[in-house]
């Protein structure tokens, strides 16, 4: 087996990897941001309620919802500090304060450079059989 066979049948094996994969990878990630997506931006207040600190915020339908402040993001504000908000539009009482739209992105960046990765591989591979 001389190099120009060797390069031919790595290039075949990461074209194979590459769509296959690469495409499950992508497909699970649009479908995990496809079943936790549909979150709605909003402006929360940090309270306190009794003895514990909370986060409150309001939905569009103007209804109030809170949720414990001992997020990340919510552990060194004060009472009356702004914190955005992030609630899930079929379930208003679910407020998260990190960004949702990370929901899955590894998994659709991964996906995506396997993708290209057999994208170049195919071509090389085309390449390769007119050389």
């Amino acid at each position: 087996m001389d190099t120009h066979d060797l390069i031919g049948l790595i290039s075949e094996v990461l074209t194979l990897v590459g769509f296959v994969v690469g495409a499950v990878l992508y497909a699970l990630g649009l479908a995990i941001r496809g079943v936790k997506g549909g979150w709605v931006a909003t402006d929360g207040v940090i309270a306190c309620s009794g003895s514990h600190t909370v986060i409150r915020w309001f939905d569009r339908s103007g209804d109030v919802h809170e949720r414990a402040a001992n997020t990340h993001e919510s552990h060194r504000l004060a009472p009356g500090d702004d914190v955005p908000v992030w609630y899930h539009s079929r379930d208003a009482s679910r407020g998260v304060t990190h960004a949702p739209e990370s929901e899955g992105k590894a998994l659709r960046l991964t996906g995506l450079i396997l993708l290209g990765t057999g994208l170049v591989s195919a071509v090389l591979g085309i390449v390769l059989m007119f050389v």
